[in-house]
């Protein structure tokens, strides 16, 4: 009988020191990459140019009396989104000089589009520099005569600063 109450003793404490639940959390502090901050762009615009300046959540346009000028910054990575977005043309619809300076990709295209003023000709200008798209682009009627000179000095003065 002395036996079984030991026995029986035993068996009571070793119930009571079941095996417990552990329960364990991960918490993965992981570094998340920081955009970096967007460069400032340089552009000469027309004479004209910054008279009417629309501004919006991710750059401004400027209106001239026969054309438009939209300069935007834009997350970089998918260069057909942006250049559908600036164009309404895929990459592949159009021809698109690319060029690199100072580890800055340059990509020009051109377009041309039906308008509610009749037919706009379209001049695109790409900046990126990895982490952003910086674009400009120009519509003006197709038909206007107008300095491809001035024009020209736009383009080119196009520049991350």
């Amino acid at each position: 009988m002395k036996k079984g109450c030991v026995l029986l003793l035993a068996v009571l404490l070793l119930t009571a020191c079941g095996a417990q639940e552990t329960v364990e959390t991960v918490a993965d502090d992981m570094a998340v990459p920081v955009m970096a901050e967007p460069r400032e762009i340089a552009v000469d615009l027309p004479g004209d140019g910054e008279q009417t300046v629309v501004e919006g959540a991710s750059g401004n346009l400027y209106l001239g009396s026969d054309y438009s000028i939209a300069i935007e910054t834009l997350d970089a990575g998918d260069l057909d989104r942006t250049i559908y977005d600036l164009t309404g043309f895929h990459k592949s619809d159009l021809t698109v000089i690319t060029t690199e300076s100072d580890g800055v990709k340059r990509y020009e295209f051109v377009w041309a589009a039906a308008g509610e003023t009749g037919d706009q000709l379209g001049h695109g200008v790409i900046l990126d520099d990895g982490n952003y798209h910086y674009c400009m682009s120009v519509l003006r009627p197709a038909e206007a005569e107008v300095s491809q000179i001035i024009w020209d000095d736009v383009y080119h003065s196009f520049s991350l600063a």
